[in-house]
Parts: structure tokens; sequence; C-alpha cells
């Protein structure tokens, strides 16, 4: 059975915890990298096409007001940054961290 529009399963925590790492180790995040990250890290939008997915999540969050977007950058690209309301969700997008993190030691 699909989710209901609106609510937020698990790729969007994932999306939730890069952009939260990102933003923590000082880095920028945006739709490319996160997509990238998402093959890298989870395995999942394996295919070239599935980008398109990743800004329809981002397009989400930043309508529940969890993600801000910069879009006032010269070479054009979107960058995306946790709100407040975005970090109280930590509990949920926890665990997707702890992946990523332990992914790096390997």
């Amino acid at each position: 059975m699909p989710k209901p529009q609106g609510s937020c399963g698990a790729t969007k925590m994932k999306i939730m915890a890069i952009v939260s790492n990102n933003g923590e180790s000082g880095q920028d995040s945006y739709g490319y990298d996160i997509w990238k990250t998402m093959k890298d890290q989870f395995h999942i939008y394996l295919d070239d096409g599935d980008i398109g997915n990743v800004y329809h999540h981002l397009n989400d969050l930043c309508k529940f007001n969890y993600l801000s977007r910069d879009d006032s950058t010269i070479d054009g690209r979107c960058f995306y940054r946790m709100t407040e309301e975005g970090q109280a969700l930590r509990g949920k997008f926890g665990k997707y961290l702890e992946i990523m993190d332990s992914s790096r030691i390997e």
C-alpha cells in the first residue's frame, strides 16, 4: 500500500540524514550530490533517471519546512540546509546517520 501523500518515510529520512551530515561537516548539500550519496551509501536510486525522485522529495521536505532551499547561487545550483523543525526529527533520521558513519569506518 502506498504511503499517504505528504508523509515522511524512509527515503525522506535518508535525505534528511545526508543534509544534516553535510551541514555538520561544513559541506553544501545540493540535489546531484544528495542523489549520489543515496546511491553510494544507501544503494537506492541507482539509475541516472532516478535523480528526479530526489528533487521531488527535496521539494516536499522544503514544503514541510524541514529543509530550506537557497537558489541564489551563481552557478545555478540549489543548496539545502536543515531547519530547526528538521533538526527536531533527528530521532527519526538518526539511524541513517549511523549507517553513514559506519560505512566510512570500513
